[in-house]
């Protein structure tokens, strides 16, 4: 039988919505108005200086949540931008709380997705905070095959990544220069290599000692797997 969050879930979620890559999703200041679930592709979630350097806070796979806080907030404290054409699911604050009240633990699912992406970005000040440059690179390779594998992408699809050298030097706070030297060094490790203009992981156990890896973080059994299934589809 259907469970009530499932039911509840597909009456709340429009349509699926085909961004291009490239395109402006989600503007820092602009009101949002809406929650959207990304069901395929990937998307940078970043801050923006006055001189026009980025931050890049997160990277944004199937399954995640994109606005939630627009429940509770007008304007986005971030831009959001698709780094591969991406599929969205959206719903509106309003028939969000009725479901809630009917369902709470689909709240509970939904807060707990907020929640794994506040986690990680803890993980990420600590990454660029703290840890040495190849370290960073490692971290985040293997912190984003823990999240794809968790949605339940086939192991192949997990080890490629859309990630251009800009994008790394923004996500890992260094300059594109450096980002390339760290990157070189783990091609010379055998650890990754860049083909057909994605990095591909070749050994993600050394990826994870390299990176002194704690997947801890990254809590996989919080989450009711259906309403995660549902999410990610």
């Amino acid at each position: 039988m259907r469970s009530l969050e499932l039911t509840l879930l597909d009456k709340l979620l429009c349509d699926e919505e085909e961004l291009d890559k490239g395109a402006s999703w989600i503007v820092e200041g602009d009101t949002v108005g809406k929650v959207s679930v990304i069901s395929r592709g990937w998307a940078i979630r970043f801050k923006l200086l006055d001189d026009g350097r980025r931050q890049i806070l997160n990277v944004l796979l199937p399954g995640d949540v994109v606005g939630f806080f627009a429940l509770l907030f007008k304007t986005a404290e971030y831009a959001v931008e698709p780094v591969t054409p991406l599929g969205v699911h959206c719903f509106s604050p309003e028939p969000a709380f009725e479901a809630f009240r009917q369902a709470p633990r689909l709240a509970v699912a939904l807060s707990w997705l907020a929640g794994q992406g506040e986690r990680q970005l803890d993980e990420q000040i600590v990454r660029v905070g703290r840890r040495h440059a190849t370290e960073r690179m490692a971290h985040l390779f293997v912190e984003l095959n823990h999240r794809l594998q968790r949605v339940g992408l086939m192991a192949e699809q997990t080890r490629q990544f859309p990630l251009t050298q800009a994008i790394l030097a923004d996500m890992l706070g260094m300059s594109q220069v450096h980002a390339n030297r760290s990157f070189r060094q783990l091609v010379q490790d055998g650890l990754v290599a860049r083909r057909g203009g994605r990095i591909q992981l070749l050994d993600t156990n050394a990826l994870s000692q390299r990176a002194g890896f704690d997947a801890s973080y990254l809590e996989q059994n919080a989450l009711p797997t259906p309403i995660s299934q549902a999410l990610a589809r």
